[in-house]
């Protein structure tokens, strides 16, 4: 099993609305990409690092399912733009289960 961990930092200038607009579009992945076992996303507690972030695990089977998914359109034409808009940064890791 794959676990890909994802955490982005808004830009200061962010509003709230936009924010959870963009947390809604990473849970809508679960339904819009197939092969995610699992997904959770929500915003960073800030209790250690940034609080001005959110972060998400998304669970697959296997390299490929991983690889389909970071290739989705729905990851690449909207996601993935949405992180280059609210953004300042990101970090993403993968690890085997």
């Amino acid at each position: 099993m794959i676990r890909h961990i994802f955490i982005g930092t808004f830009k200061d200038d962010v509003d709230n609305a936009i924010k959870k607009k963009v947390l809604a579009d990473l849970r809508a992945m679960r339904e819009k990409i197939p092969n995610i076992i699992a997904l959770e996303a929500n915003f960073s507690t800030g209790w250690v690092g940034s609080e001005n972030s959110v972060v998400m695990t998304v669970d697959f089977d296997n390299k490929e399912d991983f690889d389909a998914y970071i290739a989705h359109p729905y990851h690449t034409d909207h996601v993935a733009r949405q992180g280059a808009a609210y953004l300042s940064g990101y970090v993403a890791a993968q690890f085997e289960l």
